[in-house]
Parts: C-alpha cells; structure tokens; sequence
C-alpha cells in the first residue's frame, strides 16, 4: 500500500484535498507467510467535487489521517533536535489520532449506505437539497485502505526512531509501532467480519446491486496490506545490518517480525489469491 505521506504530501504543496487510493489487485500468489509485494497502490489527489479524479476521504476520517502524519512529522523532528521530550508528546498525540481514525472507519464501516440501484448515481443530502449525482467521498473500502496505510506510516515512522532512542523515548516508539499493528490486525479482522457470505453451491464471484463484483472490496483492499508487511521486514532487515541494536531494541524488532509473519497469513487466509469472476 502506498505511503500515506506521500498522498498528504502532495495535497499540502499543491493545496488541494486528499484524494482516495486507487486500488490495484495483487500480480501474484503470495506464500502463507508474508508474501512478495503486489502491485503498489497509486495515490491521488483530488479537489471536492472534481470531474476527474477519485473522490476525497470522508472528514470524519481525513482530519485524523492530516492530524496523525503531522504529529509523525513533528516527532521525527524533535528526535532531530534532541528534544526527546517533544518527541514523546508528538507520538503520545499521534497514538491518539491514530486510533480516533479507525474509529471513524468503523464508523463509516457500519452506516454505509446500500448499493444504489444500477444506473442510478444519485445520492440523497442531508441539506434536503435535491440530488445532485455521485457523492465526491471515497466510499468505506477506499477511507478504511487509508486508515491502514496510516497504521502503516505510524509503524515505519516509530521504527525509524529506534537507534537512536533513549529512554523515555524508546518506550514511547516501541507503543507507538505496536499500536499500530495491533490496530492493523483489529481492521483486518474486522473487515473480514463484515465480507458478505459466499453463494452456496457457487464458487465464482458475484456482482453487487450496484453491477460491482462483490470480491472487489475487503479482499481487495486486505490483500492491499502484503506489500506494507514486505516494506516494513524490509526495514526491520536492514536496521538489523547497518545498526549495532541493543538488547531491548533487537526485542522490539524481533516481535514486530513475528507479529508481520502473523499478519501475513492471516490476510492470506482470509482472502486467498485467485481470479474474481468467471
């Protein structure tokens, strides 16, 4: 899953809103265990209400994802200046938003409108103004990839931080990367939960109300997760090659690889690899 940064990145310097995620489905099978990267998510962004474009992520959500990687930005800036202090603020606050984001999700997870009629893009306004077409927000599926993306950019961030953290620090990054992959794991659970039964008797993927395959959404956007867990053993891999870890450090690192491989095979048995449709 593309970093969430560079999606926020982009919309700061260019001023417009943060757009959703394109999702793309994976190139290949992956391995029970944490499997080689799929193919990238492309990240996009987008002014509200624009004809072109993907739409933008619902504010419940968005003003957390905003809030979270600027925090991220202040921590590794304090660490920077040795102000270890300040940087346990900026991710003590980080943790914060980080959680509120996924509970936004879950949100909009659980009041999701029904699949519109086919050919019918119009959407009701709270307002009582009269339809105007197709809602610019990215729907549950696109918000909750950004949530995990977010949880993604927490735990790649804190793991940037651990050479050279002393304590309080370093108990402060080791929180921060575990909250979010057990955020990670709770969301990938969740979704799973929420994926609609299987048509007895029928192996094949079926087509929503909306004319949208139905394996197009939590499969799509869990499988979305195997490159994050490639990136981050990655990382772990080389921290481990070009940094004389400590003890407590080395822990850290040795239980975020375990809890990856975990992931890993749990997204796999989720929604195994294979060809939607018939």
């Amino acid at each position: 899953m593309t970093s969430l940064k560079t999606v926020l990145g982009f919309a700061a310097a260019t001023g417009v809103a943060v757009g959703a995620i394109a999702v793309a489905a994976p190139a290949r099978d992956h391995s029970p265990a944490v499997p080689q990267a799929a193919a990238p998510l492309a990240p996009i962004a987008s002014s509200s209400g624009s004809d072109t474009g993907p739409p933008v992520y619902p504010s419940l959500v968005n003003v957390r994802l905003v809030r979270t990687q600027a925090l991220l930005d202040d921590a590794a800036s304090a660490q920077d200046k040795g102000d270890a202090a300040g940087a346990v603020k900026a991710l003590d606050a980080a943790r914060s938003d980080l959680a509120k984001a996924w509970v936004g999700a879950k949100y909009l997870i659980d009041n999701a409108p029904p699949p519109a009629p086919a050919g019918d893009g119009a959407y009701a306004r709270t307002s009582g103004a009269a339809p105007g077409g197709a809602s610019p927000y990215a729907d549950q599926y696109a918000t909750t990839g950004a949530v995990l993306s977010l949880q993604h950019e927490v735990a790649v961030t804190a793991m940037g931080m651990i050479d050279a953290a002393s304590e309080p620090l370093l108990t402060s990054v080791s929180k921060s990367i575990f909250a979010a992959l057990n955020a990670r794991d709770v969301a990938i659970a969740y979704m799973k939960k929420k994926d609609p039964p299987p048509v007895a008797g029928d192996g094949r993927v079926h087509a929503g109300a909306s004319g949208a395959p139905i394996a197009a959404g939590w499969s799509t956007i869990g499988r979305a997760v195997l490159p994050d867990l490639d990136d981050e053993q990655q990382m772990i891999d080389g921290i481990r090659a070009s940094v004389k870890l400590s003890p407590g450090r080395a822990k850290v690192l040795n239980a975020v690889e375990i809890q990856d491989i975990k992931t890993g095979k749990q997204i796999n048995k989720n929604w195994a690899p294979g060809p939607v449709g018939d």
